[in-house]
C-alpha cells in the first residue's frame, strides 16, 4: 500500500486493447501487488488494483508498506 502522496512518480497502465496509457502520480492508500523485484537494478515493480504499474527504486520504498493487516478506514482510503 502507498502510504504517502508521490505526485511525481511515473506510470503507466494498459488498456483492453493494448493501447498504453502514461501518467503521474500514486496515491496514499492506493493499495497493489509486488511483481517483479530487480535486485541488480536495485527496482521493484508494483501492479496497483486500478492496473497501474509502477518501479520503485530501493531507495523509494519508504512510501510503501505491507497492506495484510489494515484497518477499515484505512481501507476505505480515509
Amino acid at each position: 500500500m502507498q502510504i504517502k502522496n508521490n505526485y511525481d512518480i511515473t506510470w503507466e497502465k494498459q488498456d483492453e486493447y493494448g493501447k498504453k496509457e502514461f501518467g503521474n502520480g500514486i496515491f496514499n492508500g492506493e493499495i497493489g501487488t509486488i511483481t517483479n523485484i530487480d535486485e541488480q537494478e536495485k527496482v521493484i515493480e508494483v501492479k496497483f488494483d486500478d492496473q497501474k504499474e509502477v518501479n520503485y527504486e530501493f531507495s523509494e520504498l519508504d512510501q510503501i508498506e505491507h497492506s495484510y493487516a489494515i484497518t477499515i478506514h484505512k481501507s476505505q482510503r480515509k
